[in-house]
């Protein structure tokens, strides 16, 4: 796995930018997927849209620590997303640690 994935290109005289990503949960591309996730990124945010899977399962730990870990690669600050439960929506905000900016640490002298 690559140690670090760009959103920002350039070529020539453009800037490309990655705003949408759509992660789909397979082993080999070009096979069936058993579910797909829609993020946009704004700036180092990124909202996780969407997640629809085959049997309507929500999305788990582990697939959520794929998406956590692919985020830091991107240089991501946190994700955010939604969730109904019992018809209650909630939102979340999940910091991704290893990109928060390193806090000063305080020495005591005399």
């Amino acid at each position: 796995m690559q140690k670090n994935i760009t959103r920002l290109c350039q070529m020539d005289d453009w800037v490309f930018e990655v705003k949408m990503v759509r992660a789909l949960k397979v082993r080999q591309h070009g096979e069936p997927y058993s579910a797909v996730a829609n993020l946009t990124a704004n700036g180092e945010h990124i909202y996780i849209d969407s997640h629809l899977s085959i049997n309507n399962e929500e999305l788990n730990k582990e697939d959520f620590l794929t998406i956590y870990r692919f985020c830091e690669l991107m240089g991501m600050k946190n994700i955010s997303y939604d969730r109904i439960k019992n018809g209650v929506k909630t939102s979340k905000v999940v910091d991704i640690v290893e990109n928060q900016c390193p806090k000063p640490s305080i020495r005591l002298v005399k």
